[in-house]
């Protein structure tokens, strides 16, 4: 769970700073697209740290164990001066299928109960959609 957590930290924290650094055309697609994200994420972060913190109790979401992996993890994310809005977008691909991977290898290790796998299941779902749409604003 601490994974999914701090990937989630991480691709929410990048995902509001790329709705603030799009530009160009298709600004307000993108932006819009990003804004929605990030509200995504929020929510999916919220829903496992409150699962986590009552499966395994309050250090489970341990903000100072949390914020290194979250840095590393944006080590690689494009910064502002960004040309073409296809980089912000190529990197939050690159966060979502790490996403429904970690999920997935979770939900099949078979130690979870039937609510956080449902739960898992969902933000999944929610990726996968991502997904398609990252894929078609990239072709």
């Amino acid at each position: 769970m601490h994974e999914i957590l701090i990937l989630l930290r991480a691709m929410g924290l990048f995902a509001h700073d790329a709705h603030h650094h799009v530009a160009h055309v298709p600004f307000f697609a993108d932006h819009e697209f990003f804004g929605d994200t990030y509200t995504e994420l929020i929510t999916d972060y919220d829903d496992i740290a409150e699962r986590a913190i009552g499966l395994m109790g309050d250090e489970a979401v341990n903000l100072q164990l949390i914020l290194p992996g979250v840095m590393q993890i944006l080590q690689g994310a494009p910064g502002v001066k960004i040309s073409q809005n296809s980089a912000f977008f190529n990197f939050q691909l690159k966060l979502e299928l790490e996403l429904c991977a970690k999920l997935d290898h979770f939900i099949k290790s078979g130690q979870l109960t039937s609510g956080t796998e449902q739960l898992l299941g969902e933000i999944c779902n929610k990726s996968e959609s991502r997904q398609y749409k990252i894929k078609q604003r990239i072709k």
